[in-house]
């Protein structure tokens, strides 16, 4: 997955902007429709690291870092089956699948740090499980990172709250083990919850996360999975697989498959949540394959079996491996997807003013025009803006009976639109506004205003200058 992902931008120069302040903007500086908006940034510390790393070592550096957390998260993976299951193949197999269903979700962003921490909490579970006394006195330590490195700490506490309460129900009913299980599981996990407040914005962020996961968003990776078609493969064929291959007979008392039914509503509800269904899945996985391995081995030789197993880990690494290698392993800023000549030519011009942008672009072009430039919106969403301004850009630009309303109601001179959205037409059309430029992805306009009268005299007497051919290597 060598692309890049749309925010991708907004971490690395927030993570930047944090660097060079040495604080942490309390308010939306980057866009002019709620330039007064608190933002709750629960990503601080992730976008420092990736900035880091970046910094030093491109965006090379970006691809190995993702590749180097996720040999971690296959080393936890691991961990979490060896205690259950005893067969090579059916590890090796559980994880090859499981890094299947995860791997669309596994890009270079702030949610791979919730895919290792997750993890490595559901090892800490598991090894007190085999009673290991203290296991759990890393869970505080994890929480107080994951709370400022992304907002998916919440995924962490439902997990904790679970465990917490099926260990402190069983523990219960044997008097001999009450002092024990206080020391050893409730004061570590309730420890783990105090230590949330050891953030930036203190209480603050925990109300804003814990109201902020009801809000309905309109983005693709928060819409449920289809399931009449072939999407999502891989997860779909899991879910079936472990409610199939797991005697359900004393599984529901089991804490972890409780987890893993949860984790499978959540992955149903919104596609960005399929990670986490296979992190907690993967040790039913194992299981329902180490069941079904004597069968199989008594129809496939060994050096068969091993070769099929290894020829599906080997296709998944080659896979990856050679198209970062055709791309010299860099990340590639596709001209098809992300407005790279539009931008070039607003720099080249030397355009200032407030621009609408579709909610996809809009981090790309903080990079890109900041500090000439702000934003209508960005994918920071309602972390730095008001859930009415998202609103009306949306209805922008889906041209709805109100799209202009983005463009009256806050001070908008510039517009960038994609060819495919219907408000491009709709602007074409609109005698306010001046159609500039246009390429194969993107439309520019500018409103016929006194503050944008030099720029639009340079277009009458066409002494705008064409945009030089972009490179297709990030950051583009």
């Amino acid at each position: 997955y060598p692309e890049v992902d749309p925010d991708l931008w907004g971490h690395l120069f927030f993570g930047k902007e944090i660097l060079q302040r040495g604080t942490l903007p309390p308010h939306n500086l980057y866009s002019y429709t709620a330039p007064d908006h608190a933002w709750i940034n629960h990503e601080w510390l992730a976008e420092v690291i990736l900035y880091g790393v970046y910094h030093f070592f491109g965006s090379g550096g970006l691809i190995l870092f993702k590749m180097a957390l996720g040999g971690v998260l296959v080393f936890l993976l691991d961990l979490t089956l060896r205690r259950s299951v005893s067969s090579l193949w059916a590890r090796a197999l559980a994880l090859v699948w499981t890094m299947a269903i995860l791997s669309p979700g596994f890009n270079i962003r702030p949610q791979i740090f919730t895919y290792v921490l997750f993890t490595g909490l559901l090892v800490l579970f598991y090894r007190r499980e085999e009673k290991e006394s203290k296991a759990l006195f890393l869970a505080p330590f994890f929480m107080s990172l994951w709370v400022n490195l992304h907002g998916g700490f919440v995924a962490g506490v439902g997990a904790i709250s679970l465990f917490l309460l099926w260990t402190v129900i069983g523990g219960l009913r044997r008097r001999n083990r009450r002092a024990a299980l206080m020391t050893e599981v409730v004061i570590p996990l309730m420890l783990s919850g105090l230590v949330l407040v050891l953030n930036p914005y203190g209480l603050q962020l925990l109300t804003f996360v814990g109201g902020d996961v009801l809000v309905r968003r309109p983005i693709t990776e928060w819409e449920p999975i289809p399931l009449l078609d072939f999407s999502f493969l891989e997860f779909k064929l899991g879910l079936i697989w472990v409610l199939l291959a797991t005697p359900w007979k004393g599984s529901w008392r089991r804490w972890d498959f409780v987890l893993t039914l949860l984790a499978a509503l959540l992955a149903l509800g919104h596609q960005r949540h399929t990670p986490l269904f296979a992190i907690a899945a993967a040790p039913f996985l194992a299981m329902g394959l180490q069941r079904v391995f004597p069968f199989v081995q008594k129809r496939m030789s060994e050096w068969l079996l091993a070769t099929a197993v290894g020829g599906m880990a080997l296709y998944q690494i080659s896979a990856i491996g050679g198209v970062h290698l055709q791309n010299r392993f860099q990340l590639i800023v596709s001209p098809r997807e992300y407005p790279t000549q539009a931008a070039e030519f607003l720099t080249r011009n030397g355009v200032h003013g407030n621009l609408a942008v579709p909610f996809e672009w809009g981090e790309y072009l903080i990079w890109k025009l900041y500090p000439e430039v702000r934003v209508s919106v960005d994918g920071r969403y309602t972390t730095a803006y008001p859930l009415e301004a998202i609103e009306d850009n949306f209805e922008w630009m889906r041209g709805g009976k109100v799209w202009r309303k983005l463009l009256e109601k806050y001070p908008t001179d510039i517009a960038i639109t994609h060819r495919a959205h219907p408000v491009t037409a709709l602007m074409r059309q609109d005698p306010d506004w001046v159609y500039i430029y246009s390429d194969p992805v993107a439309f520019i306009f500018v409103r016929n205003v006194p503050a944008q009268a030099g720029f639009l005299q340079k277009f009458k007497e066409k002494r705008l200058l064409p945009p030089e051919p972009p490179s297709i290597y990030f950051p583009g």
